[in-house]
């Protein structure tokens, strides 16, 4: 028996477009969703229950609980980090699978796309064409320095980062990463070298933040750091917020209106509408658009049900966390 598990209103987001019906026709599917609220009436049908489907919205089960369902395997979670959730189930030799290399993707392409625009010099482009009110190519805005052979620096290296290294394969870009685990093999066959902190943001022409949200990398990304990026250099923000202090980017941003940061992410979040994050021109910020949305969603539905198929047939499963993982996860 399999069963969804879900507080949210989401849960069938992600396991859209006929997937829901997928796993209802492969296995026996319980017929309610389990919920925190629900959990007590229905856990006495749950008995045979051998594998847990869930997305964002994971009740979070303490040990007890986690006892009272005798036959179960897996926690397939069609999502990305399972840290909040993922402790007491591995404790209890309950196997626990994310598709975080499914939501990987998404973020990816994202940079893919705002490295390129960056690199041409889109983003301050458009501004001063408008602003000027001139689309000649020579007649002043700015142009970028484009993308052949200009430097991409990485501020930490996990799934998106390398996701996106993969996707850039195809341009002729220098890649370089700040990273104090990425092996001196990976390097090699990905042709990017690892430098400091304070080379990435001075050299680079675009620099792409990838940090995991943890305390230590709170606040890390400040004045001196950005203050020395190059002239019409761009900065990308798609990690978490709190990572960059945010009085220091939009002090740098109001004195060098040549540089450009496009902000995914920001602390607190949605931001307060009062900052200046809103009112900067040279700031570019969305909202939270990188990850999965709409379609992108059911890839993780499509991950975590090949993955029950591996399950099945005793192969290795992708996406695998284990409890020495969950320190290092975000």
């Amino acid at each position: 028996m399999v069963a969804f598990f879900n507080n949210s209103d989401r849960l069938f987001d992600v396991f859209a477009n006929g997937r829901k019906e997928i796993i209802q026709d492969k296995f026996q599917l319980h017929p309610e969703v389990i919920t925190s609220d629900n959990f007590e009436e229905q856990v006495p049908k749950l008995q045979n229950l051998e594998i847990i489907y869930s997305t964002w919205g994971m009740p979070l089960l303490n040990d007890e609980q986690i006892k009272r369902l005798p036959n179960l395997k897996c926690v397939m979670y069609a999502a990305g980090s399972v840290k909040n959730f993922a402790e007491p189930f591995l404790n209890n030799g309950i196997r626990v699978v994310s598709a975080a290399e499914s939501n990987s993707v998404p973020v990816a392409e994202f940079c893919l796309a705002q490295i390129l625009l960056a690199a041409k010099g889109y983003f301050q482009n458009q501004k001063e064409t408008k602003a000027i009110r001139n689309n000649d190519h020579f007649g002043g805005a700015h142009i970028g320095k484009g993308a052949y052979g200009e430097t991409v620096a990485f501020i930490s290296v996990g799934k998106i980062t390398k996701c996106t290294i993969d996707l850039l394969k195809a341009f002729n870009f220098n890649k370089v990463a700040v990273s104090h685990s990425l092996s001196d093999e990976y390097c090699s066959e990905n042709e990017i070298a690892k430098i400091s902190m304070e080379e990435a943001f001075s050299q680079a022409y675009i620099v792409s933040n990838h940090l995991p949200d943890r305390e230590d990398n709170k606040g890390v990304i400040n004045y001196k750091l950005l203050s020395s990026m190059r002239r019409g250099a761009s900065f990308i923000n798609t990690g978490r917020g709190a990572q960059v202090n945010e009085n220091d980017l939009i002090r740098v941003m109001k004195e060098r209106p040549d540089l450009c940061a496009l902000i995914d992410v920001t602390d607190p979040e949605p931001a307060d509408p009062k900052s200046e994050l809103f009112d900067l021109p040279n700031i570019y910020i969305t909202s939270h658009l990188a990850g999965s949305v709409n379609d992108e969603y059911v890839r993780m539905a499509d991950f975590v049900i090949e993955q029950t198929e591996r399950l099945i047939s005793k192969q290795d499963l992708r996406g695998e966390v284990t409890l020495e993982d969950l320190q290092f996860l975000a």
